[in-house]
């Protein structure tokens, strides 16, 4: 991934939002989308609808390779059929796939919410969203794992902005402000 801190306003396609789970990319992204007047997607919302089932349903019963697949197809799609800019939330993993890794700084300004596994987990507790691989007992001790084997990924955005003490509309002013100029 090469940065996009640089790119030229006209030849942005969007933003997307990267980092673990519990960062606050599904909450930040329609915040950020509304204050630029650009489409949202919520990448794992899409793959539901298209699938019929929910995320921990599609882990549970078909497993992680199958949700990928449709991660995969639903990035390419939502990509190509888009009109103007968008912010795009996809799931924590995403940017594993090196196909997906291609698209930051193709167009697409990558932004890493950078958020302590013990602030992420906490969120987590505090959500009715079943998250199938933070899951469990030890939910710090996996989002750590989790950031341990992604971070080098996350960190090769074009931006870093650590949101541990943020609201989610101070985290979205200052993604705003970085698609903005």
């Amino acid at each position: 991934m090469s940065p996009t801190a640089s790119a030229d306003p006209a030849a942005v396609r969007g933003v997307v939002l990267l980092g673990l789970p519990g960062a606050g990319k599904s909450t930040v992204a329609p915040l950020v989308a509304a204050a630029l007047g650009w489409r949202c997607v919520d990448l794992d919302r899409a793959i539901e609808s298209a699938a019929g089932m929910s995320v921990a349903e599609i882990f549970a019963g078909q497993g992680e390779a199958f949700f990928r697949a449709w991660e995969r197809r639903l990035t390419a799609e939502v990509l190509t059929a888009s009109r103007g800019p968008l912010v795009l939330a996809p799931g924590a993993g995403w940017i594993e796939d090196p196909s997906h890794q291609r698209l930051v700084g193709q167009g697409l300004i990558g932004v890493h919410l950078q958020v302590d596994p013990v602030v992420a987990a906490a969120r987590l507790r505090g959500s009715s969203e079943p998250r199938p691989l933070v899951g469990g007992s030890d939910m710090v001790g996996r989002i750590t794992a989790l950031r341990s084997r992604r971070e080098s990924l996350y960190l090769q955005s074009s931006h870093t902005v650590s949101v541990d003490s943020m609201t989610p509309d101070e985290v979205a002013a200052i993604i705003v402000s970085l698609a903005s100029g």
